[in-house]
């Protein structure tokens, strides 16, 4: 990289000569030039493009006297870095009384940081755009609902959108503001401004389908993702890959796996997108044989597998012959390298308890991310093992996040480690500042309940916690009470909830239990009717317990 410049007084010259890709992700690097001559600024393409074609003039305001140093000697280490380098010195220069233009220049800059997602820089490049230059530009107005869509700004995005005069000019912003509603999750506002779109005449493109179809898929409502199809088919799409790709996904999250099927059959060159669209909706809907037998179909077409394929066939509830099948092929093709894949192994080998296996796995891993260190302590949750891998866990530097600590209180749970239990449940809040859900404080009572200590128990739902306490918590609190025999606090539990889960026999029965083994058989007699008016009686003489 060569960046170079000059001390400027009345005329201003930036000259930026990028050799690496630092600000184009394209194989030719354009050079930037504002020079500031009788209040003109100029802007240089590549330039091999230059040649016979006529220089750009925009005015500009007269600048103040300046000085902007580029250190030669210090170039940018990084494409971040060099995108800074240039948005400083523009920031600079209109700070120093100098209007900057050129819509290529913006163009260019806000390119960068959508490709790096470097969204704060794409803040202060709008910071530096003239507010008369964004009504007019449509281009730069795009490419900034793009950067703060797809970055999780939706709110901001829609704004800008709202305020664009000429929206309609291109699907290029409409498909911008979709793409970042349904990259995050807001399907229905996704398949709004969709709808829009149809509406005020835009016609849809090929980009703009497999956006809205991710959105009918993330809803499940196969009649939206139909009235989607039939616009791909009246625009004459029905053949694009792409959006085939998108339509087998849709129909498979949708439920309907046999259009998603045909539709699959109907691709002339599959992708690995293809294959996993329809291998993960196979999988969804526990078609496991099915799932498998296209698997074996991939491989014959000489499709290799990525690491989303194998992590989609092990996180399923396959039978142990299947798996070993898998995996023998994930070490022959040694793809037992990438972490998505060991860490689905490890999960599929505890779901079979082979311990032995799973230690195995975790031991051989080149490197470990949470997901890891928590597979491994879940597996061993009904053993000391689990705390041992936590400490592990520190010790190297991991972080553990709410899914480790619910296996680590379990564990304390199953175990009766009170003292473990309490320490891990307070560095929890104390050290790592989760905030504990429904699941830590079922552990917790879980814990207290098993070693018999029902009033601190009780004691923990009614003052500990910071939410009301749900079927989980009184379901566990009910079971520590028939165990210890504790009928005050079980009438309690019980009464909750009857009224939580008005039809779950199990809660009834439990109470009658306490009763019984307290020798309340008149409270037995009581629940029973109880049952009885509740229509849960299944019409069969009672039995006592």
């Amino acid at each position: 990289m060569e960046i170079m410049a000059l001390p400027l007084q009345q005329n201003i010259s930036i000259t930026i000569n990028f050799r690496s890709p630092y600000l184009c992700a394209k194989s030719t690097y354009p050079t930037f030039s504002l020079t500031n001559e009788n209040t003109k600024i100029r802007k240089l393409q590549n330039p091999k493009q230059t040649r016979g074609n006529p220089k750009t003039h925009i005015s500009l305001l007269k600048s103040r006297q300046t000085q902007l140093i580029f250190n030669p000697k210090s170039p940018p280490k990084s494409k971040l870095e060099a995108l800074e380098t240039v948005i400083t010195k523009l920031e600079s220069t209109v700070s120093n009384g100098t209007e900057v233009n050129d819509p290529q220049i913006f163009a260019s800059l806000l390119e960068t940081c959508f490709n790096l997602q470097a969204i704060d820089h794409g803040i202060r490049v709008h910071r530096l755009i003239p507010e008369k230059l964004l009504r007019k530009n449509v281009g730069i107005s795009s490419k900034l609902i793009r950067l703060y869509a797809c970055n999780g700004q939706t709110q901001k995005a829609h704004e800008l959108f709202d305020k664009m005069p000429k929206r309609n000019a291109s699907a290029f912003p409409w498909n911008s503001i979709i793409s970042g509603y349904a990259e995050n999750g807001l399907f229905e506002d996704a398949l709004a401004i969709y709808f829009q779109m149809v509406e005020e005449g835009v016609e849809p493109d090929c980009y703009t389908f497999p956006r809205a179809l991710k959105a009918c898929g993330g809803v499940g409502l196969i009649h939206v993702g139909e009235e989607v199809h039939r616009h791909v088919i009246r625009r004459g799409l029905e053949s694009n890959g792409f959006i085939l790709n998108a339509l087998v996904d849709m129909y498979a999250k949708c439920g309907d796996i046999v259009k998603a099927r045909k539709l699959f059959d109907r691709i002339g060159t599959k992708d690995l997108v293809s294959w996993n669209s329809m291998l993960i909706g196979y999988i969804r809907h526990e078609l496991i044989s099915e799932a498998f037998n296209l698997f074996r179909l991939m491989i014959r077409e000489g499709i290799v597998p990525d690491s989303v394929s194998m992590s989609a066939l092990l996180v399923a509830r396959l039978p142990l012959s299947i798996g070993k099948q898998i995996y023998g092929w994930v070490l022959r093709r040694g793809t037992n390298q990438e972490l998505s894949v060991v860490n689905s192994l490890v999960d599929f080998y505890a779901d079979q308890k082979k311990l032995k296996q799973v230690r195995w796995l975790f031991e051989h891993m080149h490197e470990r991310d949470v997901i890891s260190w928590n597979s491994v302590i879940s597996a061993h949750s009904k053993h000391p093992e689990a705390l041992s891998y936590f400490e592990k866990m520190v010790k190297f530097g991991a972080t553990p996040d709410g899914v480790t600590f619910v296996s680590l209180l379990s564990t304390c749970a199953h175990l009766g480690k009170l003292e473990d239990g309490e320490r891990l449940f307070r560095i929890m809040k104390e050290r790592y500042d989760i905030s504990p859900r429904m699941e830590h404080y079922g552990c917790m009572v879980n814990l207290y309940g098993r070693i018999g200590l029902i009033d601190k128990a009780f004691d923990f739902v009614m003052k500990r916690m910071e939410f009301e306490a749900g079927p989980t918590i009184w379901g566990a609190l009910l079971y520590a009470c028939y165990r210890h025999g504790n009928v005050e606090i079980g009438e309690i539990a019980a009464q909750h909830l009857f009224e939580l889960e008005p039809d779950n026999e199990h809660n009834f029965e439990l109470l009658m239990k306490i009763y019984k083994n307290a020798g309340l058989l008149e409270d037995v007699e009581r629940i029973k009717l109880m049952m009885v008016e509740r229509g849960l009686d299944r019409s069969i003489p009672y039995k006592r317990c």
